[in-house]
């Protein structure tokens, strides 16, 4: 029943955070704590997917937290460049690993 719950919760907090985002301009004075409340959600819902060891969806949440973060615009821009940097490094690091020869 937990697995159901938790990918209900993961499937439904995709809609939620976008609809939130596109409602969150129109609320001038209200911008910043919304967008606290939408980045908020993010980090739990990254804690959630790390813990169910489900990597990509964490990635994911982690850029919707960089985006709606009160940072000014070029640091976001600059986090998410040292982000995709990193996974590439450990994209490369994983395939270059060394594997052990079978001997003959």
């Amino acid at each position: 029943m937990l697995p159901m719950v938790i990918n209900f919760v993961k499937w439904g907090s995709i809609p939620v955070l976008l609809v939130a985002s596109i409602f969150s301009g129109f609320a001038a004075s209200y911008k910043l704590p919304a967008d606290l409340v939408i980045c908020l959600g993010a980090v739990v819902l990254v804690q959630l997917a790390v813990r169910s060891k489900e990597y990509f969806w964490a990635a994911g949440f982690v850029v919707i937290v960089v985006l709606f973060s009160p940072l000014l615009l070029v640091v976001k821009i600059f986090l998410l460049m040292g982000l995709a940097c990193i996974a590439a490094f450990g994209t490369l690091l994983a395939a270059f690993r060394k594997q052990p020869v079978a001997a003959l």
